[in-house]
């Protein structure tokens, strides 16, 4: 059996699975096999056992090593608890998870491998509607704010506002950014959201269940910047980390010279 994921309307890619472990309100869970178990989520392929560190180390780290005391952290769209696991690396953090697909944290369940960290003491998960999550928290709530919706470089404008609202004068958000190779029109949508923001620039990771295998995050941040002020102490002593260290925090911010020429006026740094 073979699951195909396609990006762009240009470019498809097909996995081989061995069978389905998991359907439910438009998510699914495969074994493959080779990649391991494989999430998706309305069709689309958000990762697999065997990249999920690819993904949410890089997301997770990059931003909790920028920021100069993230305590305060809220993920959007997060009911698998992928990202949480790796936040929950940080000792002092605490967490808030807003998902709108309960049956997102039945999967992680069923996935196995990061159920246990939405039982964490530190974390707090509520599953609605994540404008409305937002419309009822105070001003200044979070430290850093994660829009995980993996791939999507479309984000609503309402939705960022009330992001913007809770975050910290000194906050940063870091959200999903398409690709480069196969989106750009997506991807430049994503940064241009982020307009309001000091700092703004991509960074990317790697897939080995989506087309093209590069993908792309942005990161807003009001004050700190993101390779300026990393705490490289944090970034190379913090344990646990299998995938993310300071060099390569670093090293997925850098862009080639034609594609920073593309998004002059989008990437502000």
């Amino acid at each position: 059996m073979w699951l195909t994921q396609e990006a762009g309307g240009i470019v498809k890619s097909e996995y081989d699975v061995k069978e389905k472990l998991f359907e439910k309100e438009g998510v699914e869970l495969y074994d493959s096999g080779y990649f391991g178990k494989i999430l998706l989520d309305d069709g689309r392929a958000l990762y697999c056992e065997h990249d999920s560190a690819m993904r949410h180390e890089v997301m997770a780290h990059t931003a909790m090593c920028t920021h100069e005391d993230p305590a305060r952290v809220l993920v959007i769209d997060g009911g698998d608890g992928a990202l949480a696991a790796e936040l929950l690396k940080h000792p002092e953090v605490r967490i808030d998870i807003v998902e709108p697909c309960g049956a997102m944290a039945e999967a992680a369940a069923a996935m196995g491998c990061c159920a246990d960290a939405l039982e964490d003491r530190r974390v707090s998960m509520t599953i609605g509607d994540p404008a409305t999550f937002l419309s009822e928290k105070p001003d200044g709530e979070y430290d850093i704010v994660f829009l995980n919706r993996c791939g999507d470089g479309r984000s609503e404008s309402g939705l960022l506002s009330q992001i913007e609202r809770v975050l910290d004068p000194k906050g940063l958000v870091v959200s999903d950014a398409s690709s480069q190779l196969l989106d750009m029109a997506g991807h430049k949508s994503a940064l241009a959201a982020l307009e309001n923001f000091r700092i703004v620039m991509p960074f990317c990771y790697t897939s080995m269940v989506r087309p093209g295998g590069e993908w792309w995050l942005a990161m807003g941040s009001r004050f700190f910047h993101p390779t300026a002020d990393i705490n490289l102490q944090r970034a190379d002593l913090t344990d646990g980390f299998t995938y993310y260290n300071s060099d390569l925090h670093i090293a997925r911010f850098a862009l080639p010279t034609s594609v920073f020429e593309q998004l002059r006026g989008y990437v502000k740094r």
